[in-house]
């Protein structure tokens, strides 16, 4: 990685692409393509930007929304028919060919104005590989008062310039030259959900400098079907199981060790714990445990081999 490290780009602005998967969710999509027609720069020179929208769904139900008038950089609408997040990312990343940076959001946040300028700040001020950005749920007004409380959509936030273990593709900066040495995603997590996990342990393994900017935020909307018990659970579940299969991937027998499986099992008996005393301490600590013995219960999912699948029949949402 040190090399690297040391490889600089051309003089001039840097060209950066902004890489978005989408899969029929056309108004949060419009609502973000909005919101990046409204990026400025003031702490670096303004890149040559460029829009890249990979649509996972072969009726290409996104082509309308990305024929943009009057747009102050150029949108490549490009369909993946196959589906499959990791393969929509890996299709974003074969079009970004030619970019110095790899920006990456999720087609239902909405970045700040100042969103890129700070993420390309930090990388040029720590001599960063790859920069994670800060997502800040935006609850709807119909979310009930306990999943606020509870915190179930709060991400950890870092100090800028922080080194972080872990980034997710929600919002994020890379280098291209991390391709060199980590060029795709695995599409293994294509239905699994976990590939950007999968993605940034191994660029970590490889050397690579991750910070943090908590300046480059994006606003990620909480809805009503999001905010209750079930998906919750499933949740829960599903980042069990897709770290599980993460560890057994990049590290065979260490994720299969009795001391993971005890491990897991402590952590349901003090979720049980809790449980039991969610009467006194509230409806947002009863999800909380719940999830909690979710989340394990996936793990050891994960441990015995078993792939959960969320992703293969997402149905279609605005």
């Amino acid at each position: 990685m040190q090399k690297i490290l040391e490889r600089s780009h051309s003089a001039g602005p840097s060209r950066v692409a902004i890489c978005i998967a989408t899969f029929q969710r056309p108004r949060l999509l419009q609502a973000l393509l909005e919101a990046l027609a409204q990026l400025r720069f003031s702490k670096v020179l303004e890149p040559c930007l460029r829009i890249i929208v990979v649509d996972n769904d072969h009726a290409q139900s996104a082509r309308t929304i990305c024929r943009r008038e009057s747009f102050p950089w150029p949108v490549d609408y490009v369909c993946e028919p196959r589906r499959g997040i990791a393969r929509a990312r890996n299709r974003a990343i074969e079009c970004a060919a030619h970019a110095d940076f790899l920006a990456f959001i999720d087609d239902d946040e909405v970045p700040v104005a100042q969103w890129l300028d700070e993420l390309l700040w930090a990388q040029t001020k720590f001599h960063a590989d790859v920069v994670s950005g800060c997502v800040i749920p935006a609850f709807a007004e119909d979310v009930p008062p306990w999943v606020r409380s509870g915190k179930f959509f709060h991400r950890p936030v870092f100090e800028t310039g922080s080194s972080v273990p872990l980034c997710s593709t929600n919002n994020a900066l890379i280098r291209s030259e991390i391709l060199d040495v980590v060029p795709t995603f695995d599409e293994r997590f294509n239905f699994s959900g976990g590939e950007d996990t999968h993605f940034f342990v191994r660029a970590r393994e490889a050397g690579c400098r991750m910070i943090f900017c908590k300046e480059a935020v994006a606003y990620e909307p909480v809805l009503r079907q999001r905010a209750n018990f079930p998906w919750l659970l499933r949740r829960g579940f599903q980042l069990g199981n897709s770290w599980a299969l993460c560890e057994a991937s990049l590290h065979p027998g260490n994720g299969t060790s009795a001391l993971r499986v005890l491990k897991e099992f402590v952590h349901i008996g003090r979720s049980a714990l809790q449980f039991l005393a969610s009467p006194i301490t509230g409806k947002a600590q009863f999800a909380r445990s719940l999830q909690m013995m979710s989340t394990s219960l996936g793990t050891l999912a994960g441990v015995a081999g078993y792939r959960f699948l969320p992703y293969r029949d997402a149905q279609k949402t605005s």
